[in-house]
């Protein structure tokens, strides 16, 4: 059920990290996940049923939503939805599949209309999901509207109007989400989400896959040699990734001070080898040091991994989201959603853009390169620092632990279970035997008793 928007006050200074305890002795760390993990088709297969169908995910912020009727449309593991505000101001989520012949009943990214229609045979449903319209089936024998209304999904709104949705239609259904997030949404307190207004979003197309980025997304020990603009910005000492419950809270202090930024005076038209073919280059000119604001702001940060696959990063001129979208074991669409501070001025939003996808981009590059040598079948697993990638030990365990439970649990059913699937019970006795025959044929020369996808 949405709560609502909460008016309490965010914090002046977010909380610091606990302190370390100097008495403790550095633990032995671990190694990754087999690189295999990163790889398979089958694993790939199997982690959407055991984590991503059963995971609260983040999609969106309700601020976006003005009015009944705006809508937005996800794709997330191939499954198809969207997220519509009601006329009674609720947010809502549903599968984006006619209860008809499945075609999809909006085909737009984002919109806003009381009443969906199916282009395919015309069938209605209103913000609540409910079929109102399906012609010449008025007089159909056994026909009922009401037993025909969209698949909803279930959905969590935090006071800060975050929109989480969960997949799981199972019988025990899914963890609910206070447990699964336990103290997220009181961090979220820090800071006045109310403030701030969307900005835009853009998307990358990675050819890596999903837990490579996390990999990286859940440390910092590669920030200094991989990032030099976050570390001049950031105290790159003061870093430090905290497992909570499902999530990691990301600490660091931010450069108070103006920090330097190197400018070239070079012409581009002279210099460059593209636009300066055929031309004489001209001698090398000075770089020229200035000083600038720090574009992450003043605000320390309030920076959050969201398992599986998630992220909400907090500054003072602006928050994002990533949404890390798995499409197959070799790929992986990053989208993100810019928030600034409501009178920011242009060019402080574009400072800010410019800051967060000089970061981004160079994240991607890692991982494409990464990548590339994970398929070769060379590297098996790495030995993980136990501090400086503590946030990397902590997100591939839980992958891990619910992977081998759900595999566990297919093992002693026999074949594979779809959190996710909203079908129910075959209607008929007919449509029941057609069930059972898909699933022997399916199931035909291979025994889930014997065959592991950890062995391929």
């Amino acid at each position: 059920m949405a709560s609502a928007v909460s008016s309490i006050k965010p914090a002046v200074v977010p909380s610091a990290p606990p302190a370390d305890n100097p008495a403790e002795a550095l633990l032995p760390g671990e190694h990754t996940l087999p690189s295999s993990w990163w790889t398979s088709d089958k694993v790939f297969e199997l982690e959407k049923r055991a984590i991503f169908n059963k995971s609260w995910l983040y999609t969106s912020h309700a601020s976006r939503f003005k009015k009944a009727g705006d809508y937005y449309a996800f794709t997330f593991t191939g499954i198809n939805f969207f997220l519509i505000k009601t006329k009674a101001g609720e947010i809502k989520a549903f599968h984006n599949v006619c209860r008809h012949r499945a075609y999809p009943v909006v085909r737009k990214e984002k919109g806003s209309s009381t009443i969906l229609g199916c282009k395919y045979h015309g069938w209605s449903y209103n913000t609540e999901g409910t079929l109102t319209k399906a012609p010449h089936f008025d007089q159909v024998q056994g026909f009922e509207k009401e037993k025909n209304s969209l698949y909803e999904i279930r959905t969590h709104i935090t006071d800060q109007g975050l929109i989480f949705v969960n997949f799981d239609q199972s019988e025990e259904g899914p963890t609910n989400f206070d447990s699964w997030f336990e103290g997220l949404q009181d961090e979220m307190h820090e800071y006045d989400f109310s403030d701030y207004e969307y900005y835009m979003s853009y998307e990358l197309d990675g050819k890596f896959n999903w837990k490579t980025l996390m990999d990286g997304y859940q440390e910092c020990y590669h920030c200094p040699t991989a990032h030099p603009g976050l570390s001049t910005a950031f105290k790159m000492e003061t870093y430090k990734v905290v497992p909570k419950s499902r999530y990691c809270r990301h600490y660091a202090q931010i450069v108070k001070e103006e920090i330097p930024e190197v400018e070239s005076n070079t012409d581009p038209d002279e210099e460059s080898s593209w636009f300066g073919f055929g031309k004489k280059k001209a001698a090398p000119k000075k770089e020229v040091e200035t000083k600038k604001k720090n574009p992450g702001g003043d605000f320390n940060g309030l920076w959050v991994y969201l398992f599986p696959t998630n992220g909400i990063n907090c500054y003072s001129p602006a928050w994002y989201s990533i949404r890390v979208l798995p499409i197959a074991p070799g790929r992986t669409i990053l989208q993100y959603d810019i928030y600034t501070k409501k009178g920011l001025e242009d060019d402080q939003k574009k400072e800010f853009v410019d800051f967060l996808q000089t970061v981004e981009i160079e994240d991607y590059n890692l991982c494409e390169a990464t990548q590339k040598n994970l398929n070769q079948g060379v590297y098996s697993t790495g030995y993980l620092h136990p501090t400086k990638e503590q946030g990397v030990v902590y997100y591939q365990g839980v992958v891990r632990d619910m992977v081998k439970d759900h595999w566990a649990q297919e093992k002693l059913a026999g074949g594979p279970i779809n959190p996710a699937y909203v079908g129910g019970k075959a209607p008929s006795d007919e449509a029941a035997e057609l069930e059972v025959l898909c699933k022997e044929v399916e199931c035909q020369g291979s025994n889930p008793e014997t065959t592991s996808p950890f062995d391929w």
